[in-house]
């Protein structure tokens, strides 16, 4: 009886061990552009994000607005032309967010918004700025996440005219 629950714990935890190191398939692939890739310090920074469910199930596109057009579904990774992370804007204020309520995303679809990326991290001092944003798609211990693409933002001095005059992209 003793050897029979050794195997049992031992098979146990090996299923445990391939269950949480398995690797989900992406339900969706995300796509991050902009309209102006050069600003002037000081200006909005906004993205435009294609969320596409290439799975053949539908899938959840919940958003939860945390204010200044940003979502907290999403992780926003931007770093300075060095590499190193920017700076988080201090949101200690108490920003409620909303819900925008439930997504449901057919196979094939694809979401458009526009998210604020200034409001979320510093981008008030001239240089290069590569912008990526993830999405987790699996919980546990070891959540796993798509990313998009990467693109750049250059940030001219406040007192230089960027080189395009289109205005920032509508709130959607």
């Amino acid at each position: 009886m003793r050897a029979f629950r050794g195997l049992f714990l031992i098979c146990f935890a090996y299923a445990c061990a391939l269950a949480y190191g398995q690797t989900v398939k992406s339900p969706w692939s995300i796509e991050i552009s902009t309209d102006r890739p050069t600003v002037a310090a000081g200006s909005d920074v906004y993205i435009r994000v294609k969320l596409t469910n290439i799975s053949d199930e539908v899938v959840d596109c919940s958003t939860f607005d945390l204010g200044g057009g940003t979502d907290r579904y999403y992780q926003f990774d931007v770093r300075d032309e060095n590499g190193a992370p920017v700076k988080k804007r201090d949101l200690s204020e108490p920003y409620p967010g909303s819900w925008r309520g439930k997504c449901d995303l057919e196979p094939g679809k694809t979401l458009e918004s526009t998210k604020l990326v200034s409001w979320l991290h510093d981008l008030s001092k001239p240089g290069k700025y590569r912008i990526q944003i993830s999405r987790r798609i699996s919980d546990g211990p070891n959540p796993q996440y798509v990313k998009s693409n990467t693109i750049t933002i250059t940030v001219l001095p406040a007192d230089s005219k960027p080189t395009t005059d289109e205005q920032p992209p509508a709130q959607r």
